[in-house]
């Protein structure tokens, strides 16, 4: 609501207007009656002329007043925007960090929690500049100039920088971009100090046992203990299959989930569960490759008594799964005629133990894993095509180890933190020649095998720095240092050394001569040797290229 007052000089009004629709809708009445009046004689008023307010009709105005000519001058009333004024005061309780911007990453607000996180006083006016006035990052390292740029939210990005005001800051970043019927307007970011977002774990963590306590209906379902947060890693391949696995989780399909041993597949599944419309159901798990072939249907659809000697009546998992989610893992050791009477049951929903001809009507959601190539598989006729289709409407890939080396080291900081104190003295130093180690290897046991060189190396280690020589004596026998010897040249090859050194000493050339051309520039050098950024890093710090 704004309303336009002329005044003379004794500030009598000598015009006075509603300059917009909803001024005359919510006061319904013409200002002409006012005119010849001095401000304070305006009825159901009270002037506050310290604050420039004014109650009138049971609402606060804001005014302002300038000089028009020399006999004249205006007041200018708006109503107060009391949602905006209660937003605004919400926000300022936060103890996150709440930073609005525009689509040119210019601030439009911050509040009190994100100018104590920079150092800025809290009656400093920065509304009108820009990002990198009061940040020291680039366009690469900042969540929220990446969320404008891509038009894609950012979560849980961690950062360690300096502000502008000399401040170092390790912060938990989320940005979410704005749009509008496709349009841009700007971006939404939550900043919080690392240490309180460490004492909001430990806070959920006291809420979590409260509940278990208290409140048995939502307790942690029936046997599945994981969630995708036990994923260790932040490699762009896993976080791209974790989302796309949280948002299928709420749809109820069946997914098939392939990855070699040792990369995650049953935390994936019961992450899924836990995420699903079943998850106060039973979540029932089991290992087709653990079973005997001779046993596995029993175990699958239960045994009816007189079925076969000793029998007796025993559900099978898809009983005891009713209502809730089977994973099958390595689904690919059943053998095609297991796989066919599977099928069966899949397709009616029913399933009759072994020696009974009674039906049971079954509803679960089937979740199963295999380690090798799927593709593969039923080329091979080791996998019925039509069981792959009832079981894979959504497919999720695993990136094993060696595709992820950027993560190795949160990995292996991990598991130092959760077994500090199972074992030896506490780890406070790692030396680089521990972690070239761990870079060189292949992982075909992938995290699985890390977590079991790790479990030897601080069992032995007796110092407290974790040192090359703590590895596994086979581990240090399949990964000798790398070769540093000059590449084959003129067409003489010194077959002395070896085809593995060999090849390594070539690799190191042109990785050497790539690097050179393209002056040290890791995206150029990625891009023209046509591997990923991450691979290009590992090659260069396992040369010690310069």
């Amino acid at each position: 609501i704004l309303i336009l007052l002329l005044l003379d000089n004794q500030s009598v009004i000598r015009a006075a207007r509603y300059c917009n629709q909803q001024s005359s809708d919510y006061f319904q009445e013409s200002l002409a009656p006012y005119e010849g009046l001095k401000l304070e004689q305006i009825p159901n008023t009270q002037w506050n002329y310290a604050d420039q307010s004014v109650y009138w009709k049971g609402a606060y105005f804001y005014f302002d007043l300038f000089r028009i000519s020399p006999s004249t001058r205006g007041l200018l009333l708006k109503q107060e925007n009391r949602r905006e004024q209660l937003m605004e005061l919400a926000l300022e309780q936060m103890t996150d960090g709440v930073q609005l911007w525009d689509e040119n990453a210019v601030i439009q607000f911050f509040n009190r929690s994100s100018k104590q996180l920079l150092g800025v006083p809290a009656n400093r006016e920065i509304e009108g500049h820009h990002l990198l006035e009061y940040f020291a990052v680039t366009d690469e390292n900042s969540t929220t100039l990446t969320a404008l740029r891509t038009r894609k939210a950012l979560r849980g990005c961690l950062h360690s920088y300096k502000s502008l005001t000399g401040k170092e800051l390790h912060t938990v970043n989320d940005a979410t971009p704005v749009l509008s019927n496709g349009r841009l307007l700007g971006c939404v970011s939550f900043e919080r100090d690392i240490r309180i977002a460490k004492t909001m774990v430990n806070q959920w963590l006291d809420i979590q046992k409260t509940l278990v306590r208290d409140m048995p209906l939502v307790a942690e379902p029936k046997d599945a203990h994981y969630t995708f947060r036990d994923l260790i890693g932040h490699n762009p391949k896993l976080t791209d299959m974790v989302n796309l696995a949280a948002k299928m989780a709420t749809r109820d399909l069946n997914i098939l989930i392939q990855g070699e041993t040792g990369t995650g597949k049953e935390i994936i599944a019961q992450g899924i569960h836990q995420l699903s419309a079943r998850c106060r159901e039973n979540f029932v798990a089991i290992n087709c490759a653990a079973v005997p072939e001779t046993l596995i249907e029993g175990v699958l659809f239960g045994t009816s008594k007189g079925a076969f000697t000793g029998s007796i009546d025993r559900a099978g998992v898809i009983e005891n799964a009713n209502h809730g989610t089977l994973f099958l893992d390595e689904i690919n050791s059943m053998s095609p005629a297991m796989q066919a009477k599977l099928l069966r049951v899949l397709q009616e929903k029913k399933v009759s133990r072994v020696g009974s001809n009674h039906s049971i009507q079954v509803d679960i959601r089937i979740l199963s894993a295999c380690n090798e190539n799927v593709h593969a598989l039923i080329k091979q006729g080791k996998m019925r095509s039509d069981l792959f289709y009832r079981i894979s409407s959504v497919i999720l890939e695993i990136p094993p180890l060696r595709e992820r080396l950027d993560d190795l080291e949160e990995l292996t900081l991990y598991y130092l933190e959760q077994h500090q104190t199972s074992a030896g003295p506490a780890i406070t130093r790692i030396t680089p020649d521990f972690w070239e180690r761990l870079r060189q290897h292949d992982w075909p046991g992938n995290v699985r095998e890390l977590f079991h060189i790790l479990s030897y190396a601080v069992n032995v280690c007796d110092d407290g720095v974790l040192k090359e020589s703590d590895l596994p004596p086979y581990f240090l026998n399949l990964n000798p240092p790398a070769p540093t010897p000059s590449p084959p040249s003129g067409g003489t090859l010194n077959l002395e050394l070896g085809l593995s050194e060999l090849m390594q000493a070539y690799q190191r050339g042109v990785l050497q001569e790539a690097y050179a051309a393209c002056d040290g520039n890791v995206t150029k050098m990625a891009a023209i040797l046509k591997i990923s950024r991450q691979n290009c890093q590992h090659y260069i710090k396992k040369y010690g290229l310069k």
